[in-house]
This record gives structure tokens, sequence and C-alpha cells, in this order.
């Protein structure tokens, strides 16, 4: 792999984005530029061993390059920003997923709503974890933060449903948002409501991670949340996930849950 010189580099990166609306055209030059920086020192069983797509295992400032020249030109031209998005991750190889991802996360939200249909089925047929985690933050990235009510219907979607996969990939996309001082507390509990009544062992660590960041943001909210649910009549498996994930929670929270709980029957 040669040294990366700032300069070269972005000149090769603006010469990419020359390609930004023919998707054939910017995938051959993208794949060109990839194979340039090639990291050849890294062992085919080590790579494998780390990744199960195929990569060229490009340095990240190299992608950081790409994805500040691509971002422009996502905002003046989201059509042909969602066309490229498309077959970039079509080309299915690692470099070409994530730009796939950060390019979605660029578009302004009106113009990508219909890409984030697609979301779940990506979310399915991703094994590897640094894609899931991109799909999960950076494509959602400006819809996340410049129209929240949008945002939470999308995930609405997915924490009511039945899979504990979907419910999971809600959880996981709402933990940035409970990380911001987010002040729309009473939207997040109603939908994330339907998540916590199904909980299990699929989805007991993001439930923990949310409940954790909810605490963070107002604890009497999070334990009348929770309390409401308990009085309920709840069902058996959620007091048994709520009984394990316990240790994990914060003191205050901790010590109110623990109290209504013991006065939870038994399952």
């Amino acid at each position: 792999m040669p040294a990366i010189d700032l300069a070269r580099l972005k000149l090769q990166a603006a010469r990419l984005a020359d390609h930004f609306g023919q998707p054939d055209e910017f995938l051959r030059a993208l794949e060109g530029l990839l194979d340039f920086y090639t990291n050849r020192t890294l062992h085919a069983a080590q790579a494998a061993q780390r990744l199960s797509l195929p990569a060229y295992r490009t340095p990240r400032p190299v992608l950081r390059q790409i994805e500040a020249e691509l971002a422009p030109l996502a905002e003046a031209r989201p059509a042909e920003a969602l066309a490229l998005t498309y077959a970039l991750w079509e080309a299915g190889y690692l470099e070409s997923r994530l730009l796939a991802a950060h390019l979605l996360g660029s578009i302004p939200p009106a113009s990508a709503m219909s890409a984030f249909s697609r979301l779940p089925d990506w979310l399915r047929v991703s094994t590897d974890e640094e894609v899931r985690q991109a799909l999960l933050t950076e494509a959602l990235r400006r819809v996340r933060n410049e129209n929240p009510a949008v945002f939470l219907t999308l995930l609405e979607d997915w924490l009511k449903s039945p899979l504990s996969g979907m419910q999971v990939w809600g959880m996981q996309a709402l933990i940035p948002v409970l990380e911001t001082e987010f002040e729309n507390l009473p939207a997040v509990f109603r939908i994330l409501r339907p998540a916590v009544e199904a909980a299990g062992p699929a989805t007991q660590v993001e439930l923990q991670e949310c409940l954790v960041a909810l605490s963070r943001l107002s604890p009497t909210e999070t334990a009348y949340f929770l309390g409401e649910i308990l009085a309920e009549n709840p069902p058996p498996m959620m007091v048994r996930t709520l009984r394990r994930i316990l240790p994990g929670l914060p003191a205050d929270l901790q010590s109110k849950l623990r109290e209504m709980l013991r006065q939870t029957p038994a399952t």
C-alpha cells in the first residue's frame, strides 16, 4: 500500500466524484481507487477471520475522503445519490456497503424516505457488524437529527414487530438519540413499550442499554414508565428479563425497579 499523500488523495476522490451520476462508472473507478490503497500486508487468513464480506482492506482515511466528496453532491443531487446508494449496496463488498450507508445518511431526509424501507432487508443480510452499525447510525444520521418525529415513526415499526431481530435494530438505532439531550421522552416511551412488553433473552442486552440511557435523561420518568407496565399484568418473560438485567441498571433505577418487582408476583 502506498503512503497516503493527502493532496493526491483529495484529487483522486474528486475525480471519483465526477462519476457521481453514473453508478457503473463510479463503481469501476471506486474499485481502482480502493485497490490502489489496499493494505497488502494483512494476510488473507487475518482478513477472513475479521471480515464476513469481501474487502479491499482500505485505510479508513481513504473512505473518509471519499465520503467528504460525496456529501455535498448528495445534498444537491438526491435522486442521483439514491441511485448510487443502491448500486454501492449491490456491489456487495465491505467498503461499498459502508459508503452506501454513509451516502444514504447524507441525502436530505425527504428524498431518502423510499430507501429507509429497505433497511430491514439490508440489515437482515448484513453479517458484518461494522456494516450493521453503519446502517443503524450513519444511514439514519440526517433524519435522526433533522426530523426526529419521522425517525421515531420509522423505529416504531421496528419496535412493535413480533420479530426480536427488528426490535433489537430499533433499540440499537434509538440509543444514539438517548445519548443526547433528547426532550421528547413521552414519544420514546410510547414506541419502546411494545419491545419492553415482549422482552426476552434475545433483546435483553439492548433493552438494558436503552433503560440505562433513559435513566440518565430522567430516572423518575423511566421508573414511572416501567411501573406502569408492571402494574398491568405483565408477561412473565418480561418480568424475568427485567430481573436479569436489574444488576446492570443505575443504582437509583435499580432500587425503584427492585421494589416494583418485589410487588410483582413471581413467575
